[in-house]
């Protein structure tokens, strides 16, 4: 604004004016600060970090106004997450009895698998005795003993064709398949051919992708815009023109204290298979809208400590005043103290306003210093041929030596 090219020399004026003997007053007809085109200046009657505008030089320079007015918002929280394996699509394999791994069929992570698809051929001498026992328990017609057998096994999680297939052939077999119980792939392999493992050792770990978990870290200020079954679009820097979609399934009852963030989780939909654990995704809440108290986002001017916007108090002056904010969209914020319905504010380029007014509180305190009172109004022109080193400026100082 053009004000900021007067003040700033005006404050180099005023420490020179201090040494020099008073000037009479010229007449009341020169010209003030008021005369400034877009800006007035600041007498006693009015604040010291008050700030005028014409409103034809406002629209030059591209400042616009608007009013404080309830709007339906519907805030957007954004996060950031990492997706993972469901945990209910995690299966472990691993044998209730000890032997050999004979066979692997299955040998290397990554590898897709089927239900029922075989992983490895596995030896074990208490496996190949429980099926002599049922080969003789059915040569003496002892079915209480070939039951009691077969229940074994079965508790060995043998198989029941592996077991009917044992008694079809009437011989024992050697080794047995151990299966996969599920279809997905192999994320974990513990064991390799040849090697011997005791009962209860996991040997492969399983998991379908189908479907995968996103876990987003919301931040703290953030919870009241989140809830179960809220709508989450979901970018991932792989995909830049995809949006996957997905709902919050679960929102985690403890706040992480370090990060002072809480886990919502979001279920997604991945029966392509583009989407693969372990990557990086943003995510956008998008919680129900609800009617609040808004301005445009512009008009609010974070200081650090607090929030501030320009409010007119009522003269065309505006005037700073400290506001708490509250949820955000895309172009409104929520104001939750601070102002009222009807209340003008700037509503673009308030940084220039906020100089202005800090300028303006400078200038008085440097004023107080030196002995001259508030009246800037005692700032006019002088008569020509006395107009000193700074053109178009001349200061009427207080009474003093």
């Amino acid at each position: 604004m053009k004000s900021l090219h007067v003040i700033v020399p005006l404050v180099l004026a005023l420490g020179g004016a201090c040494h020099r003997a008073p000037v009479p007053a010229p007449p009341p007809t020169s010209s003030t600060m008021s005369d400034m085109p877009g800006m007035s200046g600041t007498d006693a009657s009015q604040t010291d970090s008050s700030v005028a505008i014409d409103r034809a030089e406002a629209a030059r320079l591209g400042i616009s106004f608007a009013r404080a007015t309830p709007h339906a918002v519907r805030p957007v929280v954004r996060a950031v997450g990492v997706l993972r394996y469901p945990d209910p699509s995690l299966v472990d394999v691993n044998t209730r009895v000890s032997g050999w791994v004979e066979h692997l069929y299955v040998a290397f992570v990554g590898a897709p698998v089927t239900a029922g698809e075989p992983l490895l051929a596995f030896y074990s001498p208490d496996l190949v005795a429980a099926q002599q026992e049922i080969l003789v328990a059915r040569r003496l017609h002892d079915d209480t003993l070939a039951a009691a057998a077969r229940r074994r096994l079965a508790l060995w999680d043998v198989p029941p064709d592996q077991i009917d297939s044992v008694l079809a052939r009437d011989s024992v077999s050697r080794t047995l398949i151990l299966r996969a119980p599920r279809s997905g792939e192999v994320i974990e392999k513990l064991v390799v051919q040849g090697q011997a493992v005791k009962a209860g050792d996991n040997l492969f770990r399983l998991a379908d992708r189908r479907t995968l978990w996103l876990d987003l870290a919301v931040f703290e200020q953030d919870l009241r815009s989140v809830a179960m079954g809220t709508p989450v679009r979901i970018h991932v820097d792989a995909f830049p023109a995809r949006e996957f979609r997905g709902r919050v399934s679960f929102l985690d009852p403890m706040l992480n204290a370090a990060t002072r963030t809480l886990t919502a989780r979001v279920v997604v939909d991945n029966q392509g298979g583009e989407l693969r654990p372990g990557m990086y995704a943003t995510g956008e809440l998008a919680a129900a809208a609800r009617p609040v108290l808004t301005v445009p986002l512009e008009a609010v001017l974070p200081t650090g400590t607090r929030n501030l916007v320009f409010v007119n108090r009522g003269d065309g002056r505006f005037v700073p005043r400290e506001v708490a904010v509250g949820q955000r969209s895309d172009s409104l914020v929520e104001i939750v103290s601070g102002l009222k319905p009807g209340d003008e504010v700037v509503a673009t380029a308030t940084f220039l306003f906020d100089s202005e007014s800090n300028l303006a509180a400078a200038l008085k305190g440097l004023m107080l210093q030196m002995g001259m009172g508030l009246d800037m109004g005692g700032m006019r022109m002088p008569p020509a041929g006395k107009r000193d080193s700074m053109p178009g400026m001349n200061v009427t100082p207080g009474a003093h030596p």
